[in-house]
């Protein structure tokens, strides 16, 4: 009896053993479901608030063209030119984002260019504090003393055929053809000295040289090829001295180190540094 008890109640403690195995496989499976659903319900919430973030913008940035649009004819109708021509530019630079496509799959070797959505975030970004000052508002400072201006690659004038990938329609790219070019028109200066420099990012592959026009002044820089296309790199091209209040600024590709699918540099931004007070 004693012996038959105990095997019946092995057999009994087997079978509940197995059957909490059986529970714990289960209910383990199930709640890795349950958190896959949760994980996937997230990421559908955060989809939906992306697309209607970026709706928003693209609203946000229509409103505004259409309003700078109405300021570009109220300037010139009074006689404000350069007022005018100032938020000619700026529309046309919201209108070439708002209208930009997803531009092809680029060449093995060459970084893909920003998506719309990309350069759409890109832009609103431009519009918030930075660092650096922006050329809108860097401009002299009080008493007449000169201030650093920023000149970014996205008020550039710019052939885009010149940059074929990551152009974008606003002008940042990696620079992959010889002769892409970039140029700033700059007002507003006080007189002096002024140093070039150059902020840009360049990664393996990348490099070369960029010949600089600042004013009369003509400097060849050469681009080190870097670590990473995430990652700063800032060049002194030469000082330029301006003696009246404005500067034609040109950056042109030379050479590019990697004669096949190779890139220059991603430039970002042209800086003028004061290098001694006006008047010295």
């Amino acid at each position: 009896m004693r012996t038959g008890a105990r095997a019946r109640i092995g057999r009994g403690g087997s079978w509940g053993l197995v059957a909490l195995a059986v529970w714990v496989c289960v209910g383990g499976e199930v709640r890795g479901q349950d958190g896959a659903k949760e994980d996937g319900a997230l990421k559908a919430v955060a989809g939906r608030y992306q697309e209607a973030r970026r709706a928003m913008l693209r609203r946000r940035f229509t409103l505004y063209a259409d309003e700078l649009s109405v300021l570009e004819k109220r300037l010139g109708a009074a006689g404000r030119v350069e007022d005018a021509a100032a938020a000619a530019a700026e529309r046309m630079r919201v209108v070439r984002v708002l209208e930009a496509k997803p531009e092809p799959k680029p060449p093995a070797g060459i970084p893909a260019g920003p998506t719309p959505d990309e350069l759409l975030e890109a832009l609103a970004a431009t519009l918030l504090p930075e660092e650096v000052p922006d050329d809108a508002v860097a401009g002299g400072g009080a008493g007449g003393q000169a201030r650093t201006r920023v000149l970014k690659i996205e008020k550039a004038e710019i052939d885009r055929n010149s940059l074929p990938s990551g152009g974008g329609g606003i002008g940042r790219g990696y620079w992959g053809r010889v002769k892409a070019a970039a140029a700033w028109t700059v007002s507003g200066l006080v007189p002096g000295e002024y140093a070039v420099i150059l902020r840009f990012q360049c990664g393996p592959g990348g490099g070369g040289t960029a010949k600089v026009k600042a004013g009369r002044e003509e400097f060849t820089v050469e681009v080190p090829e870097g670590e990473s296309w995430t990652r700063r790199g800032v060049l002194q091209a030469g000082t330029v001295k301006v003696t009246g209040s404005g500067l034609d600024l040109k950056v042109v590709a030379e050479s590019l180190a990697a004669e096949k699918n190779g890139s220059l540099w991603d430039l970002r931004a042209v800086m003028l540094e004061p290098v001694a007070a006006a008047g010295r």
